[in-house]
């Protein structure tokens, strides 16, 4: 933990209005979320978007958060997970396109063809993945992407164990019908 402040802390100070306590929680939680939301919403944008979001129920909720109820990290995720599932609501995913491929094409190294083969399969993983429904998507990143245990991936979902292992079972079918059709 940075500076050894527990977020429980820090979640206790926010709730006060101390602005640099909440500047710590948002660097010490910001990758992460970014991460959990580009994978959701495929969009850099809309992933900045839903990140700052959070962050600002975080702050304006603070005296909601109990410590007794759910960790911070727990209770963070599931306003970020929620916020994601809002978004994708409110508007169609766009088609995604392959990152990174300029960096791989500019490379003159001989492992080149080799990165744009990896590259190519994890393109259509993500693809593949872009086409789960919402809850289904939530689950995979989560667990795969963001390697969330199960019990920590059904806390941020507000669903029990067995309703994420259930999506997971359903996401993974798909994947494999989906993923055996674009070869």
């Amino acid at each position: 933990m940075q500076d050894g402040i527990s977020d429980n802390l820090l979640m206790e100070s926010i709730a006060t209005g101390d602005a640099q306590s909440f500047r710590m929680l948002v660097v010490r939680h910001l990758p992460r979320a970014h991460a959990i939301a580009r994978q959701m919403l495929y969009s850099q944008q809309d992933a900045e978007e839903a990140a700052q979001d959070a962050f600002c129920k975080v702050w304006t909720h603070a005296i909601r958060f109990d410590p007794a109820r759910a960790k911070f990290s727990t209770w963070f995720y599931r306003i970020l997970a929620n916020t994601c599932l809002d978004m994708l609501r409110r508007k169609p995913s766009p088609q995604i396109s392959l990152s990174g491929l300029e960096d791989v094409l500019q490379d003159t190294g001989e492992n080149q063809d080799a990165q744009i083969i990896s590259l190519q399969k994890k393109e259509k993983v993500r693809q593949a993945v872009q086409f789960l429904p919402d809850r289904q998507r939530m689950a995979v990143v989560l667990c795969y992407f963001e390697e969330m245990s199960n019990s920590q991936a059904a806390a941020v979902m507000g669903v029990h164990i067995k309703a994420l292992e259930g999506l997971l079972v359903r996401a993974r079918k798909k994947l494999r019908e989906r993923l055996g059709e674009i070869r």
